[in-house]
């Protein structure tokens, strides 16, 4: 991934809004032509030589601007011969009594918005009124010559200037204020994207350099292929584990995951369906992968992750990122064998949850679309969301889960894959029980380590029926249960 700088993104732009208004320049030569064309034409009245001297104009400033825009030195000169150029335009034709010219005049202001340069916006605002001034002076001149005054003292040059000023400077204030709340406002938030951009370059940095130190290792132990096999998939497990140091729960959830995806993908096989993918050797990749598949959630902040009660809608768009991160991490993590095991990764990772009728995030694949490991995936992660204890929640009894499932057959999961978890509704009743036996000792242990090492980032309310929750039947509806899953 290319890191780039807070500078190089402000160089870029600027690059690409003089490109703009260098396109916009180039366009202004229709105004004069047209006027040529129209005053032939008998519907105008505009003098050759004024409308000649225009178009002179635009094709001079239009030369001018595409040699500059070719020297990357000039960058800077160009941001400012661009806006002036633009403003001399209006301004010539604001000269000519037999145009009118008003909401034009704030083309130039407006234009150095998109710069996100508060004092070239302010700048040019000062300059703009002050041509303007200059431009309806001489004005004043001739265009009393146009007007028949019947019902009103006859008016001269300098009332009409003095009029009209008075309109220019109340429309300048407006659009100086406008003008310049814009410039601060989208520099303000480009800052804050660029910031967020380079906090994840920086982690993925990092994470490249871990990745580094164990292709290092992978290096020394060449050859020995059974070792390494055995040696990668500790350090992917270990890293699902890292992970729940971020969020409580995620640790054990990827732990239990793996084994739901193992026996889901079995059953599926028995009963009929997806023999030739669902091999042993593919199994194995599939249930190891699912270690792997919440490991965006690291770029999402403890006080979402672990928060009780229902997000916000800010909240839930930023939880629904994590598939599409967890796809960005996984494209550096080292090729393990041939890579099939990557690409699995990567596809449970930013595809877990998408849904069958294709009302899932973050594309709206539906059906076949989503790969088959990742609709495997679904069904384990929202089984283990719905029959394990969460911070917001107690755990749903496994025959409510079941029944959860049989509504959604045909909707968020594949019908065979429903029918597999149904299916193996005894099978998971003594697993989870397993789980929740041998977890039970570590619970308010882990939970008191938690509070107390994030005291200063997440206030959490300790529960007292935390241990042994799983026997309380729950009403807790679908969607807030799978919130964090």
């Amino acid at each position: 991934m290319i890191s780039v700088t807070r500078s190089q993104v402000f160089d870029e732009n600027i690059t690409n809004v003089n490109a703009m208004i260098l396109k916009i320049m180039a366009f202004t030569a229709i105004v004069p032509l047209s006027f040529i064309i129209l005053t032939v034409a008998g519907v105008w009245a505009v003098p050759h030589s004024y409308s000649a001297g225009i178009l002179f104009y635009c094709v001079l400033s239009t030369s001018l601007l595409v040699l500059f825009n070719h020297l990357p030195s000039f960058e800077k000169i160009t941001m400012y011969s661009s806006i002036f150029a633009a403003m001399i335009f209006v301004d010539l034709l604001g000269t000519k009594s037999v145009i009118t010219v008003t909401i034009a005049y704030g083309l130039a202001p407006f234009l150095t918005c998109l710069y996100y340069n508060v004092k070239l916006t302010r700048i040019s605002n000062l300059i703009n009124f002050l041509s303007i001034l200059i431009v309806h002076w001489v004005r004043a001149q001739t265009i009393l010559d146009f007007f028949v005054w019947l019902d009103r003292p006859a008016q001269t040059s300098l009332h009409w200037f003095i009029e009209n000023g008075l309109g220019i400077f109340i429309q300048s204030i407006f659009v100086y204020l406008i003008t310049v709340s814009l410039a601060k406002r989208t520099k303000k938030t480009l800052n804050a994207l660029v910031q967020s951009s380079e906090e994840r370059n920086n982690a993925i940095e990092e994470l490249k350099k871990r990745n580094l130190y164990i292709v290092k290792i992978n290096s020394q132990i060449e050859g020995t292929n059974s070792s390494l096999k055995t040696t990668q998939y500790k350090i992917i497990q270990f890293v699902s584990e890292v992970l729940g140091s971020h969020d409580l729960f995620t640790g054990r959830h990827v732990m239990h995951t793996r084994k739901y995806v193992e026996i889901i993908a079995k059953e599926l096989r028995d009963t009929g369906h997806y023999e030739k993918e669902l091999t042993d050797e593919n199994i194995e990749l599939y249930s190891t992968a699912a270690f792997l598949h919440d490991i965006g959630k690291i770029h999402i902040p403890e006080g979402v992750l672990n928060k009780i009660g229902k997000f916000t809608p800010e909240e839930y768009q930023l939880m629904k990122i994590h598939p599409e991160e967890g796809k960005k991490l996984l494209e550096y993590l080292p090729q393990i064998e041939d890579g099939t095991f990557n690409e699995i990764a990567k596809q449970m990772a930013y595809c877990h949850h998408e849904k069958w009728d294709g009302s899932g995030y973050p594309n709206g694949l539906k059906g076949e679309e989503i790969p088959l490991c990742a609709r495997i995936m679904a069904a384990a992660d929202v089984l283990d969301a719905l029959i394990s204890q969460r911070l917001y929640k107690d755990p749903v009894p496994v025959d409510e889960a079941m029944i959860i499932f049989e509504k959604s057959k045909g909707l968020h999961f594949e019908p065979c894959i429903a029918d597999a978890v149904i299916n193996l509704k005894n099978l998971i009743k003594i697993i989870d029980e397993d789980f929740k036996t041998t977890e039970a000792s570590t619970n308010a242990e882990e939970l008191e380590w938690w509070m107390r090492y994030h005291s200063n980032a997440v206030k959490i309310e300790l529960r007292t029926d935390f241990i042994g929750a799983s026997t309380s039947p729950q009403s807790t509806v679908f969607s807030s249960v799978t919130k964090h899953s």
